[in-house]
């Protein structure tokens, strides 16, 4: 693992499994003795593994964590910054049975490079097999090259902290029984993509006014209703005031644009379902 965020987390939140996992299990790491989910190769250094999922309680399983041989866990975390082109060839490489170990060693660079730009040029590119592998599970395919990731709560697979879950939601709010703003309020975060909006984006998608201050109020009441329902225990600021908003969702500053809000995953499913 490099020194940097990966999906949503931050490195001193990705550093806590470690010593998780040695307090639950005694050992160093998990896996031991399992082929590279990857690329197959049987020969994966002890230690080597990947966590997609850094929330808390931690699973030490897939489709949270897998073994990994420690070339596919480079060129998995390089993936953002490589060359336009080379995750997809190298995806290839492991379609056509390579181990991670040797994708620079059976093409030069030069011939890297020329396919890498037929591959963003949409040209159909070929591999000749190696080997024989059966994929069951080519979940590294589905991995995004989008570098917001790193740091954007939209891209946990679960949020930092638990929230209730999705009938915990239903029944609140059907107890509760929002006022139409709010309602409109929830249903536009949870048609958001990626269920993610800035207050002012859903203030001019729900109440159809630039005023990102009214929806804040609006939204933070039902907000500190839904808390005290469910009987959750808010996020808090440096002052130690309540961020109501946390029940609902999870906040950050992206580059060059207002504060955003990612909605919990649990209330976008109750939302939908009602």
């Amino acid at each position: 693992m490099s020194n940097m965020p990966y999906n949503g987390y931050s490195w001193a939140q990705r550093m806590k499994i470690i010593p998780a996992f040695r307090k639950l299990t005694g050992k160093d790491a998990p896996f031991d003795g399992e082929p590279c989910s990857i690329c197959g190769d049987r020969e994966r250094a002890p230690g080597e593994w990947h966590s997609e999922d850094y929330s808390e309680p931690y699973s030490f399983e897939p489709p949270e964590s897998y073994p990994v041989c420690k070339s596919c866990h480079m060129r998995l975390h390089k993936r953002f910054n490589a060359p336009p082109g080379e995750w997809a060839l190298f995806c290839l490489h492991l379609d056509a049975g390579g181990y991670g170990a040797e994708f620079a060693k059976l093409r030069t660079p030069p011939v890297r490079r020329e396919l890498c730009e037929r591959l963003v040029r949409g040209d159909h590119v070929d591999l000749p097999a190696i080997r024989f592998r059966r994929i069951q599970d080519d979940w590294w395919r589905h991995l995004t090259l989008d570098p917001e990731s790193l740091e954007a709560p939209w891209a946990r697979p679960r949020p930092l902290r638990q929230r209730p879950d999705t009938e915990q939601f239903l029944a609140a709010l059907t107890a509760l029984g929002p006022s139409e703003k709010q309602r409109r309020l929830l249903k536009a975060h949870a048609s958001a993509p990626r269920r993610t909006a800035s207050m002012r984006a859903l203030a001019l998608e729900a109440l159809g006014k630039n005023e990102p201050a009214t929806a804040n109020l609006i939204y933070g009441t039902l907000a500190h209703r839904l808390t005290e329902r469910l009987n959750f225990k808010p996020d808090q600021r440096d002052d130690g005031s309540p961020v109501w908003m946390s029940i609902i969702a999870e906040g950050w500053y992206p580059p060059r644009r207002e504060f955003e809000w990612t909605m919990v995953p649990s209330l976008r499913d109750a939302i939908l379902a009602l």
